[in-house]
């Protein structure tokens, strides 16, 4: 029987890593695989994507994946 000494899986560990990423720049966790960005507190629209991009840092962005 072979062990794995991992606590967790490759893609847990990647999950992890990608939220403490976005967390980073000013993402902000609302639930699993949910992040919101605030670009402009003052906006009345925010845009919903699966893919943010760099383009979006002055608007308001909730982040699904």
């Amino acid at each position: 029987m072979e062990l794995n000494p991992l606590l967790i899986t490759e893609a847990e560990l990647q999950a992890e890593l990608a939220a403490i990423e976005a967390e980073a720049i000013g993402w902000l966790p609302l639930g699993q695989g949910a992040y919101l960005h605030v670009g402009d507190p003052d906006a009345l629209v925010i845009n919903v994507v699966g893919v943010p991009d760099a383009g979006m840092a002055g608007v308001n962005v909730l982040w699904v994946g």
